[in-house]
C-alpha cells in the first residue's frame, strides 16, 4: 500500500475515535444525569488511553518514517505527515496514566463546574481546579515544546503561536480598545437596552433561533441544536456536527448570537472536503481561524444593521407585544450596546478582547506556579476592575463563568481574540471580491458568503496552517489595524461620536 495512503487510514481511525470521545462529552453537557459523571470520567478515561496507545505506537512511528521516505508529496499528503507528526510528537511524551487522570478529572471537572457555578462557590471548584492545573503543570513540562509551559498548552490550540506574539498583539491592541471605549463612554448618544431586558417566551426564541438557522444554509440533515450550560460545537463525524446554545428569557441577545455563533463553527465543520473526511485534517487550521468564523457570523454579520433589515419584521412578529411599535433603528444600536459588564460571552465587541486579555494573563499566570488558585477570585476580580472598571458581585458571575479551565482547556483563551482580528481582515478581503454582500444580507440572502467562506476557508480544514491560511486569502500577515477600523466604522455612528 501507498506509504502515505496507509498512514491516512491509520490516523483516521484515530480520529474515529476521537469522534467517539466527543460524543461522550456532547451527552455528558447536554443530556446526562447529573448524577452520573462517575461512570462517564471512566468511560471518558478509557477512550483516551485507547486513543493514546494507538497514538503512540510503534505502528504509528513506522508509518510516520516510512510517509517520510515518500518523494514529491502534494499539499494534501505533506499536511497529513504533518499533523501525524505533530499528533505523535506530541502524546509519544505524555504517559498513558497522565491522559487517563486527565480525562477523568476534566469529565468530573465539568460537572462539579457546574453545581460550583450553580452556587456562585469557588471552593466547591477549587479542588479540582486546582489537580486540573497541577495535570496540565505536569502535561507541558513533559511535552516542553517550550519556551514556557504556557507556549507548549498554547500550541495545541494555535499552532506554532507564541506566548511573546500573543502579547505583543494584545499589547498593541489594548490601547486602541481603551481608546475607543473612552470615546463611546463619552457620548451622550448611548442606546436603551431596556427592550432587550423584557421578557421572551423560550420556546419562541428557540423557533426563531431555528429559523435564523436554516436560512443561513445550517444543514439539520447532519446537525442538530440542542441546549446547555454553556453553547458549544462537537463533530461526532464529518456528517455529523452539533450545536447547542441557551436561553434566557430576560436577554434576548444570549439565545440568538449564541446559535450563530455556534453556526458559525459548525458550517466550517460540515463543508471540509470529502477528501479529507475524517482524516486528521478535518479541522479547523486552529482554534484562532475557527473562531474568526463563529465572530464573522456573529457580530460582522448577525449584529450588522443590513442583516436586521431582513430579520427584524421576522422578530416583530414573534414578539409583537415587545417589539411592534419599536424603531429597527433603535432595536439594532441596543443590541450594539458598548459597556463594560460581566460575562464574557456576553460581552459587546469593544470589551470583549479585554475579558479575553485578562483570562489570557490569568491562564498564564497559573501554568507559571504564580497563582495560588484560592486567591483566584480575588484576582479575578482586581484585574476586572482595573481593565474594565466593574467588579463581580458574586463567584457565577466572575471567576466561575468559563467551563473551559474545568476541562482542562488552558492556552485557549487567546483564540477568542485572534478568531475577532482574523475574522475582520478575511471579511475585508471578501467585501473587496463581493461588495453588494450587505444588499444581500437586506435580502435575506447569505449564500453568497457561505460559498466564499466554504471554498476559501473551510474545504481546506487543516491544510494550511493558521498564518498561511490568512496569506493565501489575504494576502497579509495578522493585521490588527482592520479590526480597529471596524469597530470605529461600526461604533462611532451608533453613538454619534
Amino acid at each position: 500500500m501507498n506509504p502515505i495512503k496507509e498512514l491516512t487510514e491509520y490516523f483516521s481511525d484515530i480520529t474515529r475515535l476521537r469522534y467517539v470521545a466527543n460524543l461522550l462529552d456532547w451527552d455528558t453537557q447536554v443530556y446526562m444525569p447529573p448524577g452520573s459523571s462517575q461512570g462517564r470520567s471512566e468511560q471518558t478515561a478509557l477512550i483516551e488511553g485507547i486513543i493514546h496507545k494507538k497514538l503512540v505506537s510503534e505502528k504509528a512511528a513506522r508509518l510516520i518514517k516510512n510517509a517520510e521516505g515518500v518523494a514529491n508529496l502534494d499539499i494534501v499528503e505533506s499536511a497529513m505527515l504533518r499533523e501525524a507528526k505533530r499528533n505523535y510528537d506530541r502524546a509519544v511524551k505524555v504517559p498513558i496514566d497522565l491522559v487517563k487522570e486527565l480525562a477523568k478529572t476534566a469529565t468530573l471537572g465539568h460537572k462539579t463546574w457546574e453545581k460550583a457555578r450553580a452556587k456562585s462557590d469557588f471552593k466547591t471548584f477549587q479542588p479540582v481546579l486546582e489537580k486540573i492545573v497541577s495535570l496540565k503543570q505536569k502535561e507541558a513540562d513533559l511535552i516542553d515544546i517550550g519556551p514556557t509551559r504556557y507556549d507548549t498548552l498554547l500550541d495545541q490550540f494555535e499552532p506554532d503561536a507564541k506566548s511573546d506574539w500573543i502579547l505583543k498583539v494584545f499589547n498593541e491592541l489594548k490601547p486602541h480598545l481603551k481608546r475607543i471605549l473612552g470615546k463611546i463612554e463619552s457620548s451622550t448618544e448611548k442606546p436603551n437596552q431596556d427592550v432587550i431586558k423584557m421578557h421572551y417566551d423560550a420556546q419562541k426564541q428557540w423557533k426563531f433561533s431555528v429559523e435564523v438557522l436554516k436560512k443561513l444554509n445550517y444543514d439539520f440533515n447532519i446537525g442538530r441544536q440542542d441546549k446547555s450550560a454553556h453553547p458549544f460545537t462537537v463533530s461526532l463525524s464529518s456528517i455529523d456536527v452539533r450545536i447547542t446554545t441557551r436561553i434566557w428569557e430576560n436577554f434576548l441577545p444570549a439565545c440568538l448570537f449564541g446559535t450563530i455563533h455556534e453556526f458559525g463553527h459548525a458550517i466550517y465543520e460540515m463543508n471540509f472536503n470529502p477528501e479529507i473526511h475524517d482524516t486528521l485534517l478535518a479541522d479547523g487550521s486552529s482554534l484562532g481561524i475557527h473562531e474568526s468564523q463563529s465572530r464573522l457570523w456573529e457580530n460582522i454579520v448577525a449584529r450588522g444593521r443590513d442583516f436586521w433589515k431582513y430579520w427584524y419584521p421576522i422578530l416583530q412578529k414573534y414578539f409583537p407585544k415587545n417589539l411592534k411599535d419599536y424603531p429597527e433603528e433603535e432595536f439594532y444600536r441596543s443590541i450594539n450596546t458598548v459597556q463594560p459588564s460581566l460575562i464574557r460571552v456576553e460581552a459587546d465587541e469593544v470589551t470583549y478582547s479585554l475579558h479575553i486579555i485578562m483570562r489570557y494573563e490569568i491562564e498564564k499566570a497559573l501554568m507559571g506556579d504564580d497563582v495560588n488558585i484560592s486567591e483566584l477570585p480575588q484576582i479575578w476580580n482586581e484585574k476586572m476592575e482595573t481593565l474594565l472598571s466593574i467588579t463581580p458581585p458574586d463567584d457565577a458571575k466572575g471567576v466561575l463563568q468559563d467551563v473551559h479551565w474545568s476541562g482542562g482547556a488552558i492556552g485557549y483563551f487567546p483564540t477568542y481574540t485572534l478568531g475577532n482580528l482574523y475574522a475582520s481582515q478575511i471579511y475585508s478581503k471578501i467585501l473587496e471580491a463581493h461588495p453588494s454582500l450587505p444588499e444581500e444580507f437586506a435580502r435575506g440572502e447569505f449564500s453568497t458568503l457561505v460559498s466564499y467562506l466554504g471554498e476559501n476557508i473551510h474545504k481546506f480544514g487543516k491544510i494550511y496552517t493558521p498564518l498561511d491560511l490568512l496569506k493565501k486569502i489575504t494576502g497579509e500577515d495578522l493585521n490588527s489595524n482592520y479590526f480597529i477600523e471596524y469597530l470605529e466604522n461600526k461604533f462611532y455612528p451608533i453613538y454619534k461620536v
